[in-house]
């Protein structure tokens, strides 16, 4: 029994000291935290970034409705 608690400990300390996967947690923190700053700046709103940009390409879609209406084409 005696052992099988040395073993398990060593192994448990090995666990412990290995940094293999160290590098991955950081690159996935890196990524959440980039796409929470995009959400934020880009934003699902009326007032984010996307709703201006599908406002404006609105606003040039309707100037040219009304300019082919009035050549008469």
């Amino acid at each position: 029994m005696n052992q099988f608690i040395i073993k398990t400990y060593c192994k448990f300390l090995v666990f412990i000291k290995d940094t293999k996967g160290v590098t991955a947690i950081e690159y996935a923190l890196i990524a959440v935290a980039i796409s929470a700053m995009l959400f934020l700046v880009l934003g699902s709103g009326d007032d984010g970034l996307i709703s201006k940009i599908k406002d404006s390409f609105k606003s040039i879609q309707d100037a040219l409705t009304i300019t082919k209406e009035e050549s008469g084409k």
